[in-house]
């Protein structure tokens, strides 16, 4: 018996021994492994936190690029419209000028300048800066000739009065006339010049060539013929002006902005890219770190038991030693069993975590194919548009429709995944004569889907054509109709009528819908105000309605009864108002039917 117990007791000790053993190796390098876990911790924090300074500089720099384009745009309309004005300085071009020359030089260095950022943004920059300089160079001679082209311009009015004032003309009568037309036709082609116009102006010189050939007053015939050399010289130079507006074109300032723009997106989306990265790696870092501090501290936890357990085996000597064999033996096995549940749990850890990035990349990816649909949408329009010749006039209505119908679609979609700025931008379209009755008969067709179960009433009276942008009221008659619609569900009657009250145009658009009470309506034109649920609208289509109403100097109100329906009242000055550019619907953007209530 004394020999099975120093057995026993030899089998305890040399169990000791090793538990000692081990922590102590734990002891040293545990606190190593915890020193190097937190600095691989902290590197990826640090890495993760550069990206919020990132996209403030490329907020910064998107905003410069744009200023860029729309100091060009300005350049570009400005150098267009400057012989439009022959007879002041081009003092808008000028200004213009100098703004796209101090826009075009911050954007390639300081803090959030393009220079540094890529080799193919540097080399993207590098040519948009050479096609600017040569732009502005191209725009010196442009001025010299313009110059010209005014004292040219001046000279032939005043030589013009000279000449039809002479006695010798006056009693001229066909003579006169023609001189009278030559004049006209000159003024016209030094603002737009054509192939005809330049045909008509030779054949005016010389038949009035031929008629002054008959004068005997040399004082006449010497002024006549100053004249035609003056109308020949502002030909000549428009002629000039046109083939310089040529090369200034050909310089590609736009075209090497948008490929400079798309080159530092493409490194900015990159970077981003990058950025997840690095913050996924932090996430998946943490989960494992958290893990392993778990695992550690499950492990002491049983290491202290193990010393404990010891500490009772030497108290006991007399433990039966197959006992302590079978008791490790569990221990053994429940620790196994632990650890294959932690394995289990972290495999499908793996799995959510693999879900989710490719969950984040689909949604991510979606703007991609939108962006080819609507490009697609764009090009079948001008395909159609170009197609005018061989498309009869009914086809190519069915085609707009059908083409503006897949637009909003688009749209709707797009706004998914995009923000309601697309509802703040404004074209620099002109004003012009508009017919009322006919942009709201356009609007009807449009939303011929929404109202092809109403029942139409017309009243429309006869209207003076007034000075508007065509397309905002096009855009207020659609929000109008598309509303009323949406008030009926599809069931009821829609009223249109029309009439001249004094010195305005009343327009009014009527529905036997639900209505609203006084509180809804109070508030129905401001902006984002919808009652409407969550998704189903953005409350900006009225207040935009509103907006344009006011721009164009009209007014707008509203009647509404709960159960009885509403009544929408637009009144727009017949004479007109000047629409300011920034209260006009861009080119670019799309008429949107945004119902506010």
């Amino acid at each position: 018996m004394s020999r099975i117990r120093k057995i026993k007791e030899g089998a305890v000790r040399g169990s000791t021994t090793s538990a000692v053993s081990q922590l102590g190796i734990q002891r040293v390098f545990a606190p190593l492994a915890i020193l190097l876990a937190f600095t691989v911790l902290g590197y990826l924090l640090w890495v993760t936190l550069r990206t919020p300074l990132e996209t403030g500089l490329h907020v910064v720099r998107m905003e410069q690029l744009e200023a860029v384009n729309t100091a060009d745009r300005q350049l570009n309309r400005a150098i267009v419209r400057a012989p439009l004005q022959l007879e002041s300085e081009p003092l808008a071009m000028l200004a213009a000028a100098e703004r796209f020359d101090e826009q075009s030089r911050q954007i390639g260095f300081g803090q959030a300048g393009l220079k540094g950022q890529a080799p193919l943004v540097d080399r993207a920059l590098n040519d948009f800066l050479r096609s600017t300089k040569a732009k502005l160079d191209a725009l010196e001679p442009y001025q010299e000739t313009l110059r010209r082209l005014r004292l040219l311009f001046a000279a032939m009015r005043s030589g013009g009065v000279s000449v039809l004032s002479a006695p010798a003309i006056e009693s001229e009568a066909a003579l006169g006339r023609d001189i009278k037309r030559l004049i006209r036709e000159a003024t016209q082609y030094s603002i737009i010049s054509t192939a005809e116009n330049a045909e008509l102006l030779d054949q005016l010189s010389a038949s009035i060539a031929v008629q002054a050939s008959a004068l005997e007053d040399t004082d006449a015939l010497a002024a006549l013929s100053q004249l035609l050399d003056t109308v020949d010289g502002l030909r000549f130079t428009r002629d000039e002006l046109n083939q310089q507006l040529d090369e200034i074109a050909e310089t590609g300032a736009a075209g090497a902005l948008a490929t400079l723009k798309a080159r530092y997106e493409n490194h900015f989306s990159q970077l981003q890219a990058a950025a997840d990265r690095n913050r996924q790696t932090l996430a998946v870092y943490a989960a494992a770190l958290l893990l392993a501090f778990g695992l550690i501290a499950w492990r002491l936890r049983g290491s202290f038991q193990e010393l404990d357990q010891v500490n009772m085996e030497l108290q006991d000597a007399n433990i039966n030693l197959e006992g302590i064999v079978a008791e490790r033996t569990r221990d053994l096995s429940t620790a196994l069993e632990d650890l294959r549940l932690q394995q289990a749990q972290l495999i499908q850890s793996e799995k959510m975590a693999s879900l989710g990035q490719m969950v984040a990349g689909v949604a991510h990816e979606i703007n991609t194919p939108l962006g080819y649909a609507n490009s697609n949408v764009s090009i079948v329009r001008e395909l159609v548009s170009s197609m005018e010749d061989v498309i009869d006039e009914e086809s190519r209505g069915e085609f707009d429709m059908l083409l503006g119908d897949a637009q909003y679609g688009l749209e709707q979609i797009a706004e998914l995944v995009m923000s309601l700025k697309n509802f703040s931008r404004v074209d620099r379209s002109q004003t012009e004569l508009f017919d009322l009755n006919e942009g709201i008969e356009t609007s009807l067709k449009i939303c011929q889907n929404q109202i092809k179960d109403l029942d139409i009433q017309r009243d429309f009276g006869e209207l003076p054509d007034i000075s508007c942008a065509p397309s905002q009221l096009n855009q207020v008659f659609l929000n109008l109709i598309n509303n009323a619609a949406q008030a009926m569900d599809g069931k009821g009657t829609l009223t249109l009528s029309t009439a001249v009250d004094g010195d305005n145009a009343v327009v009014r658009v009527r529905d036997s819908g639900c209505g609203m009470d006084a509180e809804t309506a109070a508030h129905i034109f401001e902006p984002f105000f919808t009652t409407k649920p969550v998704g189903e609208g953005t409350g900006l289509g009225l207040s935009i309605v509103f907006r344009i109403i006011e721009d164009h100097g009209g007014r707008i109100s509203v009647e509404s009864e709960p159960g009885v329906g509403t009544e929408f009242v637009v009144s727009l000055p017949i004479a007109g108002k000047a629409v300011p550019e920034q209260a006009v619907v861009t080119e670019d953007s799309i008429i949107l039917s945004d119902s506010a209530v």
